[in-house]
């Protein structure tokens, strides 16, 4: 396990007497199953309370999340999460790792806001609040859900169902590799709520959340009001979001609001106007994205807007556009990397990517493996037979330094043989069986 550092400090005890306590710098270790009493120095003693860690952490200091479900609080739904600046909350463990990069999806880290009741109107209000911080707060692999902001939506109660970011004054929080399902809000953004900052959201699924009140918009994401936001969004991917009666089915975004959106995928998400967009941002651009599911363009947008090398289905006015709808692997299991025979493969804009280029896709894939980027969250990966990581028709030692570096290593899951988002035993026993092809066919 990792070495942890002390921190010392001084208090004063009961009879005045200096009495010297340490906490552990560096990683602290939470998991749900863990017994009471753990300093959270390593997974043998670790924690098993998540609000008592973040309480603890210090700047510089990582929080390693193991699989399971967190709440907030048993029973208060005022009580959310709160991100703090420095500290770095990461999900996706199994309890064993000593390396981020032996993460797993396979692995959830629930950040859950159902208690009480199994009604849905006592869940907590807001998942996890992040108040004033900047970039240096992390929220990476987890899954947020069973938010719900109180129908009374004075200030921002009524807003941001799963995370509420008030970044009016700051850059905001980074966020990324995320999981938001099931939250709801009645105002504006059932998932994810953003006022002001400048903020970047990337590798992010948001599925089936949703906006309830008869004004409200962006059953996904809400930008705005107080102050204008600048939110940038990258390999990510909104399905099956709403809103009842307003518009902006997965983002709603105000006047003085900047967004820009890359290599995402939009796929049945709705309301009454805009099923992808509403509201009347300052600027949204859309480029390298894929839209897909019922009314087209003219239903998928109730704001300006301007999109590029995209697919809207029955097309739309744009540099690079197509209006051939995609194909995915299996929509009806929320699987949309494109099928090999879909429209958007190698037919994105290679110029058209977000400041700092774009190093990797949803899956965490390299992106543009061939000369052009794909449209949408994912890279194509058409392999000519398993084994065959290189492309080169065979599999052999080339192929083996593919995997071995590929091998649980969260970061790259380009060994993933069967399908499973993961590089591990499993794939190995197919890339054996593979091994030395002289010929795929």
């Amino acid at each position: 396990m990792r070495r942890m550092l002390l921190r010392n400090f001084c208090i004063v005890g009961p009879a005045g007497l200096l009495a010297t306590s340490a906490s552990f710098a560096g990683v602290w270790h939470v998991k749900a199953s863990a017994p009471a009493g753990g300093d959270g120095s390593s997974w043998a003693s670790a924690m098993n309370d998540l609000q008592a860690a973040i309480g603890a952490a210090q700047p510089g200091d990582e929080i390693w999340v193991a699989q399971g479900v967190y709440k907030p609080h048993p029973t208060d739904r005022n009580i959310s999460f709160n991100l703090k600046n420095g500290v770095a909350l990461y999900g996706g463990f199994l309890g064993l790792e000593d390396s981020l990069l032996q993460r797993g999806p396979a692995n959830t880290s629930t950040l859950s806001g159902e208690i009480n009741t199994s009604s849905t109107s006592d869940n907590t209000n807001h998942v996890v609040q992040a108040f004033n911080v900047d970039a240096t707060a992390v929220l990476d692999g987890f899954l947020i859900t069973a938010g719900q902001a109180p129908s009374s939506p004075w200030n921002l109660t009524g807003y941001g169902g799963g995370v509420l970011v008030d970044a009016s004054i700051t850059s905001g929080p980074t966020i990324r590799g995320c999981v938001f399902s099931n939250n709801s809000a009645p105002v504006s953004g059932g998932a994810l709520y953003i006022v002001g900052g400048n903020m970047r959201l990337e590798r992010c699924f948001f599925f089936g959340n949703r906006v309830t009140a008869s004004s409200g918009g962006g059953g996904a994401i809400g930008v705005g009001v107080v102050a204008g936001g600048n939110l940038t969004i990258v390999n990510c991917i909104f399905s099956q979001n709403f809103t009842l009666s307003s518009s902006g089915g997965a983002i709603y975004a105000y006047g003085g609001d900047i967004l820009n959106v890359y290599s995402s995928t939009f796929y049945n998400n709705s309301a009454p106007a805009g099923g992808v967009l509403g509201g009347s941002p300052a600027v949204a651009n859309f480029r390298n994205c894929v839209f897909n599911g019922p009314g087209g363009a003219a239903a998928y947008f109730g704001a300006p807007v301007d999109v590029r090398a995209s697919i809207v289905p029955g097309g739309m006015t744009g540099e690079g556009n197509i209006s051939v709808a995609a194909t995915f692997v299996n929509a009806a299991a929320a699987n949309y990397r494109l099928a090999p025979s879909s429209s958007g493969i190698n037919a994105g804009n290679n110029t058209l990517l977000p400041p700092g280029g774009l190093a990797k896709d949803y899956d965490l894939n390299p992106r543009i493996l061939e000369a052009v980027i794909e449209m949408g969250a994912y890279e194509f990966v058409a392999l000519t037979c398993a084994g065959d990581l290189n492309k080169d028709g065979v599999v052999d030692d080339a192929d083996f330094v593919e995997f071995a570096r590929a091998y649980n290593n969260l970061l790259d899951i380009g060994g993933d043989l069967n399908g499973d988002t993961v590089t591990d035993d499993a794939d190995f026993v197919i890339f054996a069986a593979a091994y030395d092809t002289l010929l795929c066919a």
